[in-house]
């Protein structure tokens, strides 16, 4: 009996012995790391080059007198808008204002002495045809009428150049646009043609001036007239997108032989006043026609040697290394030429957390680029997203 109740119990130890090391066995299979995973997305792409540029205005005048003389009056406040013909300063225009009275009061005693003139003329003609004075005495007064007719022609000449010379002493703006400051005030002498008063830049359109490699060029437009036309986007320091819009108008007629690029020029019409003249900025152009494209994250995509890869997932969470050929980047975001398709989920970060044969836990992400321009029509396009693979 005792032989029996301990051979049930060496049963039970063994049974139990076996239990524990089942679970022990079970535990020690540690569960897969959760990894952050993609899907392949389709999107609308449009190659695209950016070059820095400098805003310019399309007129710029640095205002100077005519004339010399002194600062009566300066009648704009700075940095307001100006139109063309508004008076902005006025010079001391008293003694231009006497000279022209004067030669006003001159020419017109020229003119009566004329008139007188010319009855004198007409009178001894009439004399010389009824032999009632000689000859000589006739072209003696038209002589006279000459020489009067001679004196209001000069007088009128001396008047219109008196009058220019007061015109110009009421300095006007000779366009529209928006005034800088007043670099001479009033009460002091300016110069002719020398003193810089101050300055204008219009404010209808801006340019954007910007050289292309000549490689550039011959690949993707060759002929002025693939060019021009061409939309544009442009970004100040500080913007994190390209809001401005304009198109290319012009193209130069030589490529620069010392570096070997060609000057285009973007013109951005109803631009406001965000586009200051001589604003740094970079100005996106494109380059070929939209295309339909495989977009992924571009920190996604891993190097290896010379090449690209990805990891990719199957349906059973196990990862395999695929090469694949890349193509433009845009932002955050990379082209793929080849290697995978579109809904193909792979490894959002690359081989950070995780390599080629490993067994994970997805955790799909929904990145949708907002932020990002695949082309220049519109800031942010619809990516296609595709179903989302269950695991």
């Amino acid at each position: 009996m005792a032989y029996r109740i301990l051979a049930v119990l060496s049963a039970a130890v063994f049974v139990l012995a076996g239990c524990e090391s089942a679970a022990q066995g079970t535990a020690s299979q540690p569960e897969p790391p959760s990894v952050e995973v993609v899907a392949a997305a389709s999107a609308r792409v449009q190659p695209q080059k950016t070059y820095t540029t400098r805003i310019e205005a399309p007129e710029n005048v640095e205002l100077r007198p005519r004339l010399s003389g002194v600062v009566d009056e300066v009648r704009f406040v700075e940095g307001q808008k100006v139109s063309k013909g508004d008076i902005l300063f006025q010079l001391d225009d008293r003694h231009l204002t006497a000279r022209v009275e004067q030669l006003n009061a001159e020419l017109s005693r020229a003119k009566a002495a004329l008139y007188q003139a010319k009855a004198e003329a007409e009178r001894a003609g009439r004399l010389l045809r009824s032999n009632a004075i000689s000859e000589e005495q006739a072209e003696l007064r038209d002589s006279a009428r000459q020489q009067a007719e001679a004196e209001v022609s000069s007088l009128n000449a001396q008047l219109k150049e008196a009058e220019l010379q007061l015109s110009y002493a009421t300095i006007r703006s000779p366009i529209d646009g928006v005034i800088s400051r007043a670099n001479i005030t009033a009460g002091n002498t300016v110069t002719a043609n020398q003193s810089r008063l101050t300055t204008i830049a219009s404010n209808q359109n801006r340019y954007a001036y910007f050289d292309m490699d000549e490689g550039t060029w011959y690949r993707f437009f060759r002929a002025r007239d693939h060019a021009l036309g061409s939309p544009v986007r442009i970004q100040l320091t500080g913007e994190q997108d390209f809001p401005h819009v304009g198109e290319i108008d012009f193209v130069d007629n030589t490529i620069d032989t010392n570096t070997g690029t060609l000057r285009l020029r973007a013109v951005l019409a109803d631009s406001g006043e965000a586009l200051v003249p001589g604003a740094f900025a970079r100005v996106k152009i494109a380059v070929a026609a939209t295309e339909q494209k495989i977009m992924v994250p571009d920190r996604a995509i891993a190097t290896d040697l010379d090449s690209r890869f990805v990891l990719t997932v199957n349906e059973q969470g196990e990862t395999s290394y695929t090469p694949v050929t890349v193509g433009e980047r845009f932002g955050t975001f990379r082209v793929v030429e080849q290697g995978i398709s579109e809904g193909d989920v792979l490894v959002a970060n690359g081989t950070a957390k995780v390599g080629p044969g490993m067994t994970i836990a997805p955790v799909m992400l929904s990145e949708a680029p907002s932020d990002v321009a695949f082309t220049l029509e519109e800031h942010a396009p619809e990516v296609q997203q595709t179903a989302v693979v269950k695991f």
